[in-house]
């Protein structure tokens, strides 16, 4: 096979990894929070719902908005809306990171080498990020967390931009303003980052006296009012209440370490990782020869670019540990996987500029050692991790089982609701599905998981109750 037909193959290959994951999908069924929040905010205008919700649960003003009007308030046939939210989601983050490889390539790359490398850091995050069910299939946290990364995607790519005409770059700033709010509303892991980001920038164009100072002030001023409105909401105190060992700075940071170390170390381990950091040697010569600021990142000090996936994974764990005093779940690493895997190509770009290292970059692999190499990186992607465990639960039946269980379920307690004599008892699932978000794997759903459903479908809350074992 020609290198154009090796090409092609290995391109369609990525394409169709990406397939198991859409796959997951059409299984993927509410539960926890996402009835919840559809019961609580049932009959309630949005502006009730936003200030109930800052006064006693927490300041998310973005994300709350999302709450408001879930899936599950769409239409009592909530299952094709909550199932295209995941596919919309994937798409988006495709679009996401091709947006903001565009804006540092300006143009030096084709289009297609532009679609290729972004399929390829996508399919990257889904194999490395720690919570796939709760990052793409699981409403609440997705839209939470998935949705304020993908906007954070576009808010990068627009702060690279540097338009020409007035009105552009004022239609740019008004953009940014936009996303700078926005973002910031989502949690407390995209508000500590859109503060480092925008403190940094200000503090960067400071130091260089470049153009831009008052464009930069304006950002952090938004993203600073932002942060108070969430962090001076009421409810954070309530949520708090809830857990003990709250409030603690040095634990908290001492823990928020480890776990950096933690997840940074299992990533590195990746075999998909591994494999498409050796394909990428030639490509950081290709880089440097077409693109001008590619240049500029490379005289990035290498202490600052490794000390930034330590300080971003530190930043998703933190609010966990500073309000509950446990991390809990994982889902809010996945916003630091998602940019730990350009942050990781760009420090392997640092190293390949040693002169100890730089003779790599004009490494070759002769045409049978690239080929299965390729394959090995398809193989890492398909056949390790969140991708081996989307293959199997489409394979053994694990995801058709849950989506057979929880269709059940919901049957059920609609048909309860018609009847006040009527119970309803849930048995814990058998085989619980690897990615989809189930919360029976260690043993019954929690009693206010339960109460939830029920006063969503309108029925009694002890009505529906869980098999122990």
């Amino acid at each position: 096979m020609g290198p154009r037909g090796l090409a092609r193959t290995f391109a369609l290959l990525l394409a169709l990894s990406l397939v198991g994951y859409l796959g997951l999908a059409g299984h993927a069924h509410p539960v926890a929070d996402d009835f919840c929040y559809a019961a609580k905010a049932r009959g309630l205008s949005i502006w009730d719902w936003s200030f109930s919700e800052w006064l006693y649960w927490n300041g998310r003003y973005s994300s709350n908005l999302l709450m408001f009007r879930n899936p599950l308030a769409w239409s009592p046939d909530f299952l094709p809306g909550y199932r295209a939210v995941p596919i919309v989601l994937l798409l988006l983050t495709f679009l996401g990171c091709w947006f903001l490889l565009r804006r540092i390539a300006r143009g030096a790359l084709r289009t297609g080498h532009e679609l290729l490398a972004a399929l390829v850091f996508l399919l990257l995050y889904l194999n490395l990020m720690p919570d796939l069910g709760e990052g793409f299939y699981w409403y609440t946290g997705a839209v939470t967390y998935q949705l304020g990364s993908i906007l954070l995607l576009f808010h990068l790519g627009l702060l690279l931009a540097a338009p020409r005409s007035a009105l552009l770059r004022f239609g740019t700033l008004l953009a940014n303003a936009l996303l700078a709010a926005v973002i910031t509303g989502m949690d407390e892991v995209h508000m500590l980052v859109m503060l480092a980001l925008h403190g940094g920038i200000l503090a960067w164009r400071l130091r260089q006296g470049r153009g831009g100072l008052w464009e930069a002030t304006l950002l952090l001023a938004i993203t600073g009012a932002g942060a108070l409105l969430m962090y001076l909401a009421p409810g954070n105190a309530v949520r708090g209440a809830m857990f003990a060992d709250t409030g603690r700075l040095f634990p908290s940071l001492g823990m928020s370490a480890l776990q950096a170390i933690r997840f940074i170390g299992t990533w590195m381990l990746s075999p998909a990782l591994l494999t498409f950091s050796l394909l990428y040697l030639p490509v950081h010569g290709l880089l440097k020869d077409r693109i001008p600021d590619f240049g500029r990142l490379l005289r990035t000090p290498r202490w600052f670019a490794a000390a930034i996936p330590l300080l971003l994974v530190m930043a998703c764990t933190f609010p966990a540990y500073w309000s509950t005093g446990l991390l809990g779940q994982h889902r809010t690493i996945n916003v630091a996987c998602l940019f730990f895997v350009p942050l990781w190509f760009l420090n392997l770009s640092l190293w390949l500029e040693r002169p100890a290292l730089r003779h790599l970059a004009h490494l070759r692999l002769p045409p049978r050692a690239l080929a299965l190499t390729l394959l090995l990186a398809v193989l890492g992607l398909n056949a390790t991790r969140n991708g081996l465990a989307a293959h199997l639960d489409l394979i053994t039946g694990r995801a058709a089982d849950y989506d057979r269980v929880m269709t059940g379920r919901e049957a059920a307690v609609r048909e309860a609701a018609e009847d006040p004599a009527a119970t309803v008892m849930f048995t814990r699932l058998e085989r619980p599905p690897l990615t989809l978000p189930s919360y029976e794997e260690h043993g019954a759903l929690r009693s206010w998981m339960l109460h939830c459903e029920a006063r969503y479908f309108g029925a009694d809350e002890n009505q529906v109750d869980m098999v122990e074992h």
